[in-house]
Formats: structure tokens, C-alpha cells, sequence
């Protein structure tokens, strides 16, 4: 019976595994016929919707720059991955305890115009990796540690300011509001103001010394905080649309952020379709063969 519970998981691994191996192998045939199919639009002049756009990472007002997690260095974007090195008898293993990466749109750019590109839920490829050990949670030093020393692994990815940047992904333009939504809002957050000084508002708007504001004095209050907000909104009014990308709902649409030329980078997709289809197609034939055997140990 034990034999027949090990063909029967081995079976199940070969069959799970053989699965996610298909559908990761025509993922990458897809994204690399998508990369090489796909003509570059200029962010000025880009279409709305699924489109392909070539630049580079530009640094954030003020020089916001992100700083990465594990070492700290100044970039536009990273990834990192803690590992532990576990042992039981004669089963080892990296078993990750921590990973993510930023948040922070990337600012991007060619020569027409800006990008806010949101790096959430994209497949992100970068040329700059470090992986390093150390003997605590998190690394005190971005060099290796010695020899007895190597208790944790971590890896970490960075997007650099001023390095070539390759996306695919859903752009949109957007407008901002209009003056008159922004000086009704305005407008708003004013009067909000004014209320938190109360004893201040009854004594410059209530005329007729009830201790109060009526309607007709509110009016008032309301007229002259349209005035000023009116006037803040037209001096600081910006008329200028902001350009995105991000990730699409749609998934016949990936969303790919690259450091890598299209053609490398169509390559390397182009290979794991290779090399995942080899996968599959040895589970599948691991899978059957074993079938038959699994079937015969059931019957006796």
C-alpha cells in the first residue's frame, strides 16, 4: 500500500507540475510574440489603452528618490527576497520568510514627453542583482559573510535613475479637474477651516448679534470663500495631463517593465517557453508512464 501512496503522489507532482510548466512555457511564447509585435508609440502622441513604450527611468520631483530596502541605495525601483537556510536530517533547503518590492510609480521618459509608470502586478526584469549572505533577519553589511555565516540569503533588484526602461502595459491620460470642480473644492475645504474657529466666524459674519449664523449669513460665508478660493485655484491652476501606465485587467494584456532591449528581452521569454515546454513535456511522459504501473499496483 505504501508503494501504491507513492506512485499515486509522484503521479500527482508529475501531473501539477506538468500543468503550471504548459501554461508558464505559452506565457512566455505569448509576452514574446506581444514584445516583438507590438509597435513603440511615442508618450505624446501614444493611443489610449495596450501599447508598448521605450525610455528612460527618470529621477522624482524634488529628487524623491526610493531607497531599497535591504542596502539602502537610492533608486526608482526594487525587489528583495529574504531566505533562511533550513536542514532537517537529510533535507535542506532556502525557505523564503520575507520578499516584496516598492510601490512608488516610476517616472519615465522619452523624448516627447512624461510617464507615471505603477510598477504594482508587473513583471518586472532588471540587470542590477545582488544576492549576499548573512547570519541575521536582515543584513548588517551588503557584502558576503564568511563561511559560518550564511544562516540567511538575500537578493535584491534595483531600477536605477537614467537606465533604459521597455514597458508594455495600459496607458492612460488623464486631465485634471476642471476649475470649476477644483475651486468647488476649494471652496469646500475653506469653509471646513473657517468652522474650527467658530467664535473667529460668528464675529466677522454674524450681523444682527444673535450668537449665530443664519442662512442668509451663511450665503455670505459661502460667497466669500467661492472669491478666495477662486482666486487660489487661478493662480495655481495646472493645466498639464498626466500620462500612466499600469497593469491591465485584461489577460490576453501583460505588463512588463524591462531594463533589457525588446529584442533581449523577447529572447529571454522565448527561452523560458523552451525551457518550461521541456518541463512539461517530461512530466507529461513521466506521467504516463507511471499510469499503467499505478493502475496494476490498484488492481493487485
Amino acid at each position: 500500500m505504501d508503494s501504491l501512496g507513492d506512485l499515486i503522489w509522484t503521479e500527482l507532482f508529475a501531473l501539477g507540475f506538468g500543468i503550471f510548466s504548459w501554461f508558464a512555457s505559452f506565457r512566455g511564447l505569448k509576452i514574446a510574440r506581444l514584445i516583438e509585435d507590438t509597435p513603440t508609440s511615442k508618450i505624446r502622441s501614444a493611443p489610449q489603452g495596450y501599447i508598448e513604450i521605450i525610455g528612460r527611468s527618470e529621477s522624482r520631483p524634488h529628487d524623491d528618490l526610493v531607497r531599497a530596502k535591504l542596502t539602502g541605495t537610492p533608486c526608482v525601483w526594487y525587489s528583495f527576497e529574504i531566505e533562511k537556510y533550513t536542514s532537517n536530517g537529510k533535507n535542506s533547503s532556502w525557505k523564503t520568510v520575507e520578499k516584496g518590492n516598492s510601490k512608488e510609480p516610476i517616472l519615465f521618459s522619452d523624448d516627447t514627453g512624461l510617464c507615471f509608470i505603477h510598477p504594482d502586478r508587473a513583471d518586472v526584469s532588471t540587470e542590477i542583482k545582488k544576492v549576499w549572505h548573512g547570519n541575521s533577519r536582515y543584513p548588517t553589511s551588503s557584502k558576503n559573510a564568511g563561511l559560518f555565516s550564511r544562516r540567511y540569503r538575500y537578493t535584491e533588484k534595483r531600477i536605477h535613475c537614467g537606465q533604459p526602461i521597455y514597458a508594455l502595459g495600459r496607458f492612460e491620460t488623464l486631465h485634471p479637474p476642471s476649475t470649476t470642480e477644483q475651486t468647488r473644492a476649494a471652496m469646500n475645504t475653506l469653509i471646513n477651516e473657517w468652522k474650527r474657529d467658530y467664535d473667529k466666524l460668528i464675529a466677522k459674519y454674524d450681523r444682527d448679534g444673535s450668537g449665530d449664523i443664519d442662512l442668509q449669513e451663511w450665503e455670505q460665508v459661502r460667497a466669500d470663500a467661492q472669491t478666495e478660493a477662486a482666486q487660489k485655484v487661478n493662480e495655481n491652476y495646472d493645466h498639464t495631463p498626466i500620462n500612466v501606465m499600469s497593469y491591465s485587467p485584461a489577460r490576453s494584456q501583460p505588463f512588463v517593465i524591462s531594463t533589457s532591449e525588446p529584442k533581449a528581452l523577447s529572447q529571454r521569454y522565448r527561452w523560458q517557453f523552451i525551457g518550461f515546454g521541456i518541463l512539461a513535456l517530461a512530466c507529461t511522459l513521466g506521467f504516463l508512464y507511471l499510469l499503467p504501473t499505478t493502475i496494476d499496483t490498484w488492481r493487485g
